[in-house]
């Protein structure tokens, strides 16, 4: 069988339509439903509409494929500006819209960033208020030494029972968490007897927490910096290059139907 130019003229451009087609009903629907003062919803807007922006490009570039075919083949007939100006319009949209969305999405993704980070901050700061509240109980606990023994003898009366605990048979994580217990009461017991030692040890305890809460909030704000630096250049270079493609092939569109308008014979 042998194919012919206006058969596969035709083949490209329907292929062109229905990927131009089907793209732009896709984006209809990931704006659906709308919600424009969400910056969540503008950003993941923003991503998925760039992550599918390559198709209706393609649908576009078939296009003007299939009608330079129909164009150079002899015969076709007269190129219709009817389909043509519309699809160049709707490309220079499109070029205008993804343009739009690279600094709408540097926007909301540096508010976004420095709102977690915020967050990061305030979560460090009332788990530092812990912190220090665990200090200060420590410190109450152990100028009671009566009390610290009280709890050591019965820690260690359910461990010499062996596991029983107010007639039920503990298991052995359970145990062993009491045996943990006792070991850190007994310890602060002794600690109480020297207050000097007693104040460093509180005191580097506190240091070493401290340590530990400022090092995961560090690690936590440079995660959040890079991913908000990976999806500013991922989303925001690829916006800027489909929207050059688009402009420029719409401009080209137009500016090709311009000079193939035929000119009114002089008179």
């Amino acid at each position: 069988m042998k194919i012919s130019t206006t058969f596969t003229a035709l083949g490209i451009k329907l292929v062109g339509v229905i990927m131009l087609v089907s793209a732009l009903i896709d984006f209809l629907f990931l704006a659906i439903p709308l919600q424009l003062a969400d910056r969540n919803w503008q950003i993941n807007f923003t991503n998925n509409v760039v992550d599918r922006g390559i198709v209706p490009l393609l649908g576009v570039v078939l296009l003007i494929l299939g009608w330079w075919i129909t164009d150079n083949t002899p015969g076709a007939g007269k190129p219709s500006k009817g389909v043509r100006i519309p699809v160049f319009v709707i490309s220079s949209l499109l070029g205008l819209l993804f343009l739009v969305l690279v600094p709408l999405h540097l926007g909301n993704i540096t508010n976004v960033s420095a709102q977690f980070i915020a967050e990061i901050d305030q979560r460090a700061s009332a788990q530092e208020e812990e912190i220090q509240g665990f200090i200060e109980q420590l410190d109450s606990v152990s100028r009671n030494p009566d009390q610290l023994q009280s709890e050591v003898a019965q820690r260690n009366q359910v461990i010499d029972s062996g596991g029983v605990f107010q007639g039920q048979q503990l298991n052995q994580e359970q145990l062993e968490a009491i045996t943990a217990q006792r070991d850190q009461l007994q310890q602060l017991l002794e600690l109480s007897q020297n207050p000097t030692e007693l104040e460093a040890r509180l005191e580097e305890t506190r240091t070493r927490l401290q340590t530990q809460l400022r090092d995961v909030q560090r690690q936590e704000k440079q995660r959040a910096q890079t991913e908000a630096l990976k999806q500013t250049l991922r989303t925001g270079i690829n916006s800027f290059m489909l929207s050059v493609g688009y402009i420029v092939l719409g401009w080209l569109g137009f500016k090709g139907a311009s000079y193939s308008t035929p000119k009114p014979p002089s008179s």
